[in-house]
């Protein structure tokens, strides 16, 4: 069997309210956060903060798609899959204070497009 390395996993705040955990060096995370944000990519990036910028922009698409939630016990941004069937209601209320700030990404990332 293989093991679960969670031992690097850090808890890091992409934007208000929304916090994720991940492996990335604190170099990447300014990246990702951008890539969340909905800003475009800088070209003088490396392949691993491009890498740290995609991931926040799928995780945006995700969380928009109903793919992603934040949990409102700790406003973790985790997966549906991950959330239990008893507790969807509760999420249904954070999805609806968190809509005007992702209608507020997707304004700007229509703007720019």
């Amino acid at each position: 069997m293989f093991k679960q390395q969670n031992h690097n996993l850090k808890v890091v705040k992409l934007t208000e309210g929304i916090l994720v955990h991940t492996q990335l060096k604190s170099a990447y995370i300014p990246a990702l956060r951008s890539g969340f944000a909905g800003y475009p990519v800088n070209p003088r990036w490396s392949g691993v903060k491009y890498s740290a910028w995609k991931t926040g922009r799928q995780w945006r698409q995700a969380l928009v798609n109903g793919e992603m939630v934040v949990r409102s016990t700790d406003s973790i941004l985790v997966s549906v899959n991950q959330v239990p069937d008893s507790e969807e209601e509760s999420y249904t209320v954070k999805w609806g204070y968190q809509n005007s700030f992702l209608d507020n990404l997707l304004k700007r990332q229509q703007l720019t497009v």
